[in-house]
């Protein structure tokens, strides 16, 4: 049972919404064209190259931003699975955070993308920015890597904590049975 459906949510997962990536594209080549195939002049937007700079920085900026903040809530996260007490577990915090964390690096993960269709549509090849582009958008994708590959950690983590918290109650559980049994009557 539980196969099926995990297997229905990834490939729900591979479907990307990649609508911007295409109309970015799409004014790309269109400023590129020139005049229409009439002769009159298209609206052709001049790409300048300060403004282009300064939006690949922004959007990086926010991404970088945005990853602290998740590794902010994986941090708390990580607090929380390490926890080992039987009897107030945290599951409900647990939960909400790593469905929260989850919805996050999905986020970036498209945010990335964007940031990639940016540079490569709007960063003349072999320049020094576009080395420069390159190297920033590699570190941001090495982070939220780092993020995720801890997350998975710490679900391991936390998974590994349930088990051991089970057997302990079932430890407890059966050695009150059994202590009650043995115990005398004095009826």
């Amino acid at each position: 049972g539980g196969k099926a459906g995990e297997e229905g949510d990834m490939s729900e997962g591979s479907v990307r919404d990649r609508t911007r990536e295409f109309m970015l594209t799409v004014q790309a080549v269109r400023d590129r064209q020139g005049p229409t195939s009439n002769g009159a002049p298209r609206n052709v937007k001049k790409v300048d190259p300060v403004q282009t700079r300064k939006r690949f920085s922004e959007k990086a900026a926010q991404i970088g931003k945005d990853i602290h903040k998740t590794a902010d809530k994986l941090a708390k996260l990580t607090k929380l699975a390490k926890s080992k007490s039987l009897f107030d577990d945290p599951a409900a915090e647990i939960a909400e955070l790593s469905y929260v964390i989850t919805q996050d690096v999905q986020r970036l993960n498209q945010d990335l993308e964007d940031l990639g269709a940016i540079h490569r549509l709007e960063n003349p090849p072999n320049s020094q920015s576009n080395e420069h582009a390159t190297s920033v958008q590699k570190s941001l994708q090495s982070h939220l890597k780092q993020t995720a590959e801890s997350f998975a950690g710490v679900l391991q983590t936390r998974s590994e904590n349930l088990q051991h918290q089970q057997s302990r109650r079932s430890e407890y559980s059966s050695s009150n049975a059994f202590s009650g049994a043995s115990q005398p009557s004095f009826v």
